[in-house]
């Protein structure tokens, strides 16, 4: 046991820490472990105080573990020398006089009063120890400190003491022993003493300096829900961001969106630049999330306005763990869970199938079914059914390890980690596994030269079961059968035998191949390999205080394989057509070499910050693809030689980009903030002329907080008002060459023989330049209650210019558009997040976190003064997303045959909206705008709860306002009117005896082509989902010390449990039809998270 005497004299000479010492911050680069005398230095180096005392004072003095940030002097002076029985003057000059301090009349004896032992552990709010922490028994002098693992013991008076703990950038925490031997205390961190540091691209910023809407999750967060990409976890935890999956399948990403989609293209040419450890243009949905400490989402133009014609659409700044000073410490995560299939259609069975086919349907129509078998037939009169989709679906496991090693000394840090990842899809004979590697390492060579370097490798294997396995699954009908020698004897005749299965189920309809027969890797087989690399290296230069110079060079290649094969005994080849193959290389390699200037100038109202770049990017992207027919044997992709050649296409792009930038950060007494911004970037895509372009930025932001007048009322703990304007622009939407003509080989008949030639494929525009948004940035930062309220605001509006559309031609130029710089875009909208400590108690706390995003998209301009362009769904005043139908209005009813007649439409017809009122539905005519796919709001809520060792939370995400085109509805499931397939049997549709208004009856939608199908297959997509419910038990140290352990989580977790939407079909986060392998799931893990 070590007992230290805790006295600071505060009061001497008149000294006021609400006037000094309070307004004096300290900036620690790294997080670090230093002796007190080194703490001095850092002091003596950024502030104008000086110390004087004994040489050998400290010697035997705790060492102290700085944090990365920012804090105040007094509360690092506090803290350092809290173990230290000392007290300090301060003098005139500014000088600190520190010498012993004789306490023998003052001090308490509580050494005859010491009779109970407590032991215990202090951990952060991520379970990992804290290392040298303060732990005083309340109303003594008696104390103690954490050790490296974080554990204490200590003798108080009694069994009712009460400890105060306290640690450099964490809230202090006071909690009663009532009897406990052992507690484990968990310390949040407090943003006013240890304040937040966000990445804000080529540099970092203390939150409550920032002047844009950026906003931040942290690795807790990020591995919460063990999402398998990382993307995953913005989903509903940051506002102004539009998480999508793509599909359910294993290994699939996300789409991301930044208020709004900004272009015609869809997500993909509105994603955002995603900069993983200085690395531009990384790929988020490949990273392994628990390799990430934070992701830095920066939204509005004046802080995405340094990555310049990169950052229209907003950019996510992935930082990845990095070392901390200190002995080794070796880190193991895992989980295992079970997926299981959820929100499935419920399809009919044999008799429902039969009964709606072959008995009503004829009743219904007038018109006879399709034949059905013998076998067929058997099955439905004696109740046997084939769920087909039950045979190729079924829980799966899903799996995740995780190792990482790091440590160092005070100058030398390191970090390593490996992963694994093992998703088992919901589907047979489909999965993911993804390999990660990554490693680092930061050195001070000395006072004035760091050098660090980091790479990340990542191999991933995603198997697919092909476009058609469970679509034939949906489609068979329930009186099919599995096996072949189940088959009636002149069925048997008509069908085929592969390895004891039916292929045609005794249906005898090559449109449907046997499930278990198409799925199988003897005849399907879709993989994809990835492979990347990241790699980043930096020298970083301090010839004098506050002048840096940093050289950072990155590198990212990636490649990807995807190979198709599809064998007789597949749709495809119905049976009897040799197999077929295709194999698609992309290969992208790209590097930045990035120079940076810093110099930082503060005194006591003014600070300072200039920052200059100059920065080189270079691209390179190459893509073959080959397509092969008649494989004599099963080859796969591997002996594409031995089949005919039926496409062959490849192509290289080269594209580069050359930039300056300038960025000046000012503040005046920490209230009044200014940053302003300037960049430049000249691109090899464009034409000459055009090339270069300035995007500016200016923010502006009061610390109302810090004003005397706020600060009397004594309700804000913070309140800061933004401003920013900024423009940046979209450097996805010019392709290399958009601005050049290209040529084809072409084939013609000269006397007889083949002659070849060129042709020009498109015009070219030398005139075109980049999509570009102007945006305007009002934002509100307030915290009440000692921050146990805080809220951030955000109100907005993007105007997106020069959008890159096909302007028609006139036909006498022989062709029919060419690409220019015809359109406009608007996003506006509102973000909320709120966050409430709702109790704080000693052994029991309850939080919440609330964040609220609504965006409003619309067209303000088309191409050549055209107010909507109906064949490529654009329309002006509306979202870039719109749906363009029918109005419905019901389903026509039997008494109201008279009134259907006049449209052309009969009873259990589609009723659609006469819009004109002309007696006539005409598509020139009756089609409007029913509704957007872009959400109106989006929404998630997380409450968390800590008592004692144990832990809890749930989150639910909701999006609403959406609507589309049911791809459900429009495939296999709602082909009502059709006999060839099987069909949800919860749909509702129309009868003569069941006058339902919901869907249409067996005769058919109605109207010419599918127009009143499609109208009514528009349908809300709107859901709530509980997302994900954990609860976990970190063991106490007593246990831990037993176990030789420094740390031990253990937690069970449901994500995705219930959802609740009124959509039919599969998740309502995206429009999946049957043409793929697509199972919905939820999933049930067990974890741990050890620390050695």
């Amino acid at each position: 046991m070590k007992a230290f005497v805790f006295l600071l004299c505060t009061t001497v000479f008149g000294f006021n820490p609400g006037k000094s010492f309070s307004q004096e911050k300290i900036s620690i680069e790294v997080d670090k472990v230093v002796s007190v005398d080194e703490v001095f230095d850092i002091i003596q180096d950024q502030t104008k105080y000086r110390f004087l005392y004994p040489a050998d004072l400290f010697v035997n003095a705790p060492r102290v573990q700085l944090k990365k940030g920012d804090i105040g002097v007094d509360e690092l002076l506090n803290q350092s020398l809290s173990h230290s029985a000392v007290e300090f003057e301060l003098l005139q000059k500014n000088r600190i006089v520190i010498r012993e301090r004789d306490h023998s009349n003052n001090a308490v004896d509580v050494s005859q009063q010491q009779q109970f032992e407590i032991t215990g552990m202090v951990l952060d709010d991520e379970g990992g120890p804290l290392p040298g922490a303060s732990i005083v028994e309340l109303g003594t002098l008696n104390g103690t400190q954490t050790d490296f693992d974080g554990n204490f013991s200590l003798s108080v008076t009694d069994e009712n003491a009460v400890l105060k703990i306290s640690y450099i950038g964490f809230a202090t925490k006071e909690i009663a022993i009532n009897g406990q031997q052992n507690v484990t205390v968990t310390l949040n961190v407090d943003a006013s003493g240890l304040e937040e540091v966000v990445v804000v691209g080529y540099g970092t910023q203390k939150r409550r300096d920032l002047t844009g809407a950026v906003a931040s999750i942290s690795t807790q967060d990020i591995v919460r829900a063990n999402p398998v990409q990382a993307a995953a976890a913005l989903q509903g935890q940051v506002t102004g961001v539009n998480i999508n999956k793509v599909k359910g399948r294993p290994g699939d990403g996300f789409t991301i969106d930044i208020r709004g989609l900004s272009s015609f293209g869809g997500s993909e040419s509105s994603a955002p630049l995603v900069v993983i450890d200085g690395v531009v243009g990384g790929d988020i949905n490949s990273m392994n999330p628990n390799d990430i400490a934070s992701m830095d989402v920066l939204k509005d133009a004046s802080s995405t306005a340094i990555y310049g014609s990169r950052g229209a659409n907003g950019v996510i700044i992935i930082t990845t763990k990095k070392g901390v000073s200190g002995k080794p410490k070796v880190t193991y995560r895992n989980y295992t869970g079970i997926k299981v299939p959820t929100h499935l259609p419920d399809m009919m069975n044999a008799q429902q199938f039969y009964d709606r086919n072959y008995v009503l349907r004829p009743q219904e129509t007038g018109r006879n079914p399709r034949n059905i078998t013998d076998s067929e037939l058997a099955n439905a009169q004696n109740g046997r059914t084939v769920d087909w989709v039950d045979l190729i679906t079924g829980a799966a496991l899903q799996s995740s390890h995780d190792i990482s090693l790091s440590g160092g000394s005070d100058r030398t840090t390191y970090d390593f980690s490996a992963g694994y990842l093992n998703e088992e899809g919901n589907t047979l004979e489909t999965g993911f596994k993804r390999y990660t590697i990554k490693g680092g390492i930061q050195s001070a060579l000395n006072d004035k030269l760091k050098v660090g370097m980091s790479t990340y490798y990542t191999y991933s294997k995603q198997n697919l079961a092909g476009t058609e396995s469970l679509r034939s699954a949906y489609r068979a009908r329930p009186t099919g059968t599995v096996f072949y020698d189940d088959l009636l004897p002149q069925d048997q005749a008509q069908d085929k035998d592969w390895n004891g299965y039916a292929v045609f189920m005794g249906i005898n309809d090559n449109q449907v191949i046997h499930p278990l027969v198409e799925i199988n890797p003897e005849n399907t087989v879709l993989e994809t390999l990835r492979s990347s690399v990241l790699a980043n290296a930096y020298v970083d230069f301090t010839p004098v205080k506050g002048l840096s110079f940093r050289s950072s060079l990155s590198a990212a290649v990636s490649n990807q394989k995807a190979g198709d094969y599809r064998g007789t005994y597949t749709k495809n080849q119905k049976t009897t057509l040799l197999p077929i193959a295709n194999l698609q290389t992309t290969d992208i390699s790209s590097y930045t070499l990035d120079n940076t200037i810093t110099y930082n100038l503060n005194s006591d109202s003014h600070n300072l910050t200039v920052t200059g770049l100059y920065s080189i990017f270079h691209e390179r992207e190459q893509f073959s693809r080959l397509d092969v027919k008649d494989l004599p044997f099963r080859s796969l992709w591997y002996s594409m030689g031995d089949g005919e050649v039926t496409n062959n296409e490849s192509y290289l792009t080269e594209q580069a980009l050359i930039s300056y930038m300038g960025r000046i950060n000012y503040s005046f007494k920490d209230k009044y903030l200014l940053t302003v911004t300037g960049r430049t970037d000249g691109a090899s895509v464009l034409s000459e002329g055009n090339k270069w372009q300035f995007f500016p930025s200016v923010a502006l932001a009061w610390q109302l907080g810090e004003e005397n007048f706020i600060k009397n009322a004594n309700l804000f703990s913070n309140l800061k008002l933004r401003a920013s304007y900024g423009e940046v622009g979209n450097a996805t939407s010019v392709q290399p060459y958009d601005t050049q003509s290209t040529v084809t080989q072409t084939q013609y008949d000269f006397d007889g023989s083949p002659a070849y030639g060129f042709a020009i494929n498109n015009l070219s525009n030398k005139n075109l330049v980049w999509e570009r948004s102007k945006e305007l940035n009002f934002g509100l930062n307030m915290g009440l209650f000692n921050n146990r309220i805080s809220t951030s605001i955000e109100v907005y509006d993007r105007q997106t210019v020069d959008l890159i559309l096909g302007d028609k031609l006139p036909n006498s130029t022989g062709f029919t558009d060419v690409v220019a710089n015809v359109g406009e875009i608007s996003n506006s909208g509102l973000e909320v997040l709120l966050n409430t400590e709702n109790i704080v108690k000693n052994d029991f706390r309850w939080s919440t976190s609330i964040n609220f995003t609504k965006n409003k998209n619309e067209v303000t301009k088309l191409a050549g003064g055209l107010t909507q362009d109906i064949g490529n769904n654009r329309f002006v005043g509306e979202s870039v997303q719109p749906l363009y139908f029918y109005e419905v209005a019901g389903i026509w009813q039997t008494n109201e045959a008279a009134e259907a007649d006049v449209f052309g439409y009969k009873p259990g017809n589609v009723k659609i909206v006469d819009q004109n009122g002309d007696g006539k539905i005409t598509e020139d005519a009756d089609r409007i705008i029913v509704g957007s796919e872009t959400p109106d709001y989006i929404m998630g809520i997380r409450n968390q709860f800590n008592y004692k060792n144990l832990d809890f939370s749930f989150f639910i995400y909701t999006r609403q306002g959406v609507k589309w085109k049911s791809n459900y509805l429009r495939g296999t499931f709602g082909e009502i009117n059709g006999d060839r397939y099987n069909a949800d049997a919860s749909i509702d549709f129309w009868t003569s005896t069941n006058p339902s208004n919901t869907y249409f009856g067996l005769d058919g939608a109605g109207g010419s082509g599918n127009a009143a199908r499609d109208a009514i297959s528009v349908v809300d997509a709107n859901f709530v989902r509980v997302s994900d419910i954990t609860l976990g038990y970190t063991l106490p140290s007593d246990l831990l010390g037993r176990l030789g352990l420094g740390h031990l989580r253990i937690y069970a977790q449901a994500t995705n449990p219930f959802l609740f939407t009124d959509t039919k079909g599969f998740s309502p986060e995206y429009n999946s039809g049957i043409n793929s392998d697509d199972v919905p799931f939820a999933m049930y893990a067990i974890g741990l998270n050890i620390t050695f």
